[in-house]
């Protein structure tokens, strides 16, 4: 029975306070982990899959989901790779032997690892999430998507 909670006003202090103690006298025992600074938001998710729609609606990807599959395994599982020796044993364990098609179909719902495949952007912090923003941004302006309407002129 693990519980997240994400303080960002005084009202959510007071819930997690709230949850805390109710936990403590239904169990008696609870461990408490505390880190300043933000997760992923529902702000980046709802961008991701508007991206998603976005490549599908303009190249021949495919849809949605095969476009999120697309970038999970070439831009996510790249910058994991780089970035955490755990991931990567893991990924060569387990992925690096498997033909591209099956790694591509483990990215999505499948009946193993669930409706999220494998794990990818679930595990990214929130650098790591605006770099694989950036990532996607590079490659599909360069085929000709454009983003510029949903992450700033700026951005894109």
């Amino acid at each position: 029975m693990t519980e997240k909670v994400s303080v960002n006003s005084a009202a959510r202090l007071s819930e997690a306070i709230t949850k805390l103690t109710a936990m403590f006298r239904e169990k008696k025992f609870v461990v408490v982990s505390l880190r300043p600074g933000k997760d992923r938001t529902l702000d980046q998710n709802a961008l991701w899959f508007a991206m998603y729609q976005r490549i599908a609606q303009m190249t021949q990807i495919g849809d949605a989901s095969d476009a999120r599959k697309y970038c999970k395994l070439h831009f996510g599982v790249q910058l994991l790779l780089n970035d955490d020796e755990d991931y990567r044993t893991s990924w060569y364990r387990v992925m690096r032997h498997l033909p591209y098609e099956e790694k591509l179909a483990m990215m999505g719902d499948c009946p193993l690892l669930g409706p999220d495949g494998f794990p990818v952007t679930s595990l990214f912090n929130r650098t790591q999430g605006i770099v694989y923003t950036d990532r996607i941004v590079a490659d599909f302006t360069a085929k000709g998507v454009f983003f510029s309407d949903l992450i700033g002129e700026e951005a894109a």
